[in-house]
Parts: structure tokens; sequence; C-alpha cells
């Protein structure tokens, strides 16, 4: 089967979404490729291999894509895998680098930057420009109308300098490109340059929304953590103000305690100074009344016995008798309230003794 025979078979599979069929199909494609074929079917086969490739990378987990399908060797990454396409399409599709179709160049570095893999179109892009012949350079720089080869041309350089180097935010490097660059045109310098200040607007516009982005995060977060010490503050000005507020009934109960006590204390103490006195003025009134009971029978026996002695004396001894009775009587009855007489008492009844012994003598006589 020719080429041209595989090639619809497999563009067929392709536009089936049969990625499987069309990539093994595509393959034996590009292995029935001549020398003498013609440029438009190589061009179109190897476009469709890059579709292919493109499709399965996209949509595919990198783990999960089939080196084989792509007739690639095994690679660790996907910049692996993209440089192994490029490899593959430059070399084995056109022999080298410079003899590489503009267009294919262009769909390989869209490819990448479909893919996020921004130095692998940059290094395709340079690699390309520095491969290209001086025959090239200077067809594209006599030709001022536009053809195939400059039209391919000029889409490398709006991908490299447009959506690659500008995406990369390296929009020095795109401007001192078109400023050295002598085989564009001053139109279409113009034109590259609008589009890089156009990317280069729209990237500082990112650059300060994000800006703005985490300025105003920055000011929800200070003002979330100063929400978040008031509030700390407040819990702990509370927990302060209850352990105050405890302390103080605390310290008002011990008062109130200390008081209470300080009351009972008093009151007992008073209770105990009133029966106090109440026990000294008993014990007093009990003292004066017996210190003061002998002392009115000490008297008034001694008054009464110096009376009887003046009626001895006066009446002679004819009742001395009975006044011994009597005295004897008085003398039994001090006896019985006192142990003994006072020693006045005791001289006076000796002398009375003394007397009545006398008396009672005369009257013998």
């Amino acid at each position: 089967m020719s080429a041209t025979a595989l090639y619809d078979k497999a563009f067929r599979s392709y536009l089936l979404t049969k990625y499987t069929p069309a990539a093994n199909t595509c393959l034996k494609a590009i292995v029935a490729l001549k020398s003498d074929d013609q440029d438009s079917t190589r061009l179109n086969i190897w476009t469709l291999y890059l579709n292919i490739a493109s499709t399965l990378l996209v949509n595919t987990p990198f783990l999960g894509i089939n080196m084989k399908l792509l007739g690639i060797p095994p690679a660790n990454s996907m910049e692996q895998v993209c440089r192994s396409i490029w490899n593959k399409v430059s070399t084995e599709g056109y022999g080298s680098v410079g003899n590489t179709d503009a267009r294919l160049v262009s769909a390989c570095i869209a490819m990448n930057i479909e893919l996020d893999q921004l130095a692998v179109a940059r290094s395709i892009a340079e690699e390309w420009f520095a491969s290209l012949s001086d025959d090239v350079m200077d067809r594209i720089s006599a030709n001022r109308e536009p053809d195939q080869v400059t039209e391919g041309y000029n889409k490398v350089v709006e991908l490299y300098v447009g959506r690659t180097l500008s995406r990369m935010h390296d929009f020095e490097s795109a401007n001192t490109f078109l400023d050295y660059n002598s085989v564009l045109t001053d139109t279409k310098k113009k034109a590259f340059k609008d589009i890089i200040a156009q990317e280069q607007a729209s990237v500082e516009t990112e650059r300060q929304k994000k800006i703005q982005i985490e300025k105003e995060l920055e000011e929800k977060k200070k003002e979330e953590e100063k929400l978040l010490i008031e509030e700390a503050k407040r819990i702990e000005e509370e927990k302060l103000a209850q352990e105050k507020q405890r302390l103080e009934e605390e310290k008002a109960q011990q008062e109130q305690a200390r008081k209470a006590a300080e009351a009972a204390e008093a009151a007992a103490s008073e209770k105990g100074t009133l029966q106090q006195e109440k026990d000294d003025a008993t014990t007093s009134r009990s003292v004066m009344s017996q210190s003061s009971a002998p002392q009115q029978p000490r008297q008034h026996p001694q008054t009464v016995v110096r009376k009887w002695m003046n009626q001895i004396t006066t009446k002679g001894a004819t009742t001395s008798g009975a006044i011994l009775i009597l005295i004897f009587a008085l003398f039994a009855l001090f006896r019985g309230q006192r142990g003994r007489l006072s020693v006045a008492l005791q001289g006076l009844m000796n002398k009375l003794w003394q007397t009545i012994k006398m008396g009672t003598k005369v009257t013998y006589m």
C-alpha cells in the first residue's frame, strides 16, 4: 500500500477519533514515504503525525502514553517526549533541521505551547532559525511578495516572539530579535512589536491583578489575625475579670467569715466576762456574807456579857446560879458558831468566871 493510501486510511481513523489505529497507520505511511514522493504528501503525513501525537499527549496522562504509538523511544518526562517528536520530524522526515518545512516547525512549536513546554518550543524555533541556509534567508529577504516560504517564516517568528518568549516574560529577547532581524520588513516588525506590547500589557495587567489579589489576601489575613488577636485579648480579659471577681468574692467571703469569727469570739468573750463578773459578784457576796455573819454575834456577846457583868456586880450573888447557867449556854452557842473565841472575848470570859467564882464563894461564906 502506498504512502498516500495509508495516509488516507489514517486520516479517516483520526477523524473517527480512533487514535490508536490512526497512529499505527500513520507510522506505516511514514515508513512508506519515498524520496520521489511529492512534498505535499510528505507534509500531509507528518502534519497528521503531529496532530495525532498532540491529541494523545494532551488527552492522556503521561504514564498512560504508549510511546510505540508515537514511534519514539521510552521517555521519563513530557519534555523528553516532545524533544523526541521534534527530532523524529526534523531528522527522519527531512534529514536536517534546516530543511524542515516551516509549516511543520510552526506545528511543533504550537504543540509544545499547548503542552506548556515553552522551553522546548523556544529551542525548536531558535534551532530552526540558526539552521536556515543563506539562500533561504536571501530568498525571504528579497521576496517582498507573500509566498509559502515567507509566510512560513513569518508564522514561526510570530509564534516565537508573540507566544513563546512573551509567555516566558522574556520581552527583551523578543524585541532584540526583531531589532536585529534583517529579513523582516518594517511593517512586519512593527506588527510583531505590537503583539509583544499587547502581550506585555496583558502580562502586566495579570501581574497587577495578582499583586492586588495577593495584597487583598494579605490585608484579609492581617485583618483576620487582628480579629483573632482581639478575640484572644477579649477572652483573656474576660478570664482575668472572672478571676478577679472570683478572688474578690473569696476575699469577701473570707472577710465575712473573719468578721463572723471575731463577732462570735467577742460575744463569747463578753459572755465569759459577764459570767466571770457574775461569778465574782456571787463569790464576793458569799465571802461578805460569810465574813460579816460572825462579826455581829462577836460584838453582840461582848456587849451582852458586859451588861451581865454589870448586873452581876449590882445584884450580887443571888442570881449567880442562873447567870452561870446562861453564860455556859452562851459559851456553848459561841463554840457552835466559831471553833474558838477571840482573844479579847476569852479574856473577858476569864474575868467573868473569876467574878462568878468570887460571888459564889461569898455566898457560901
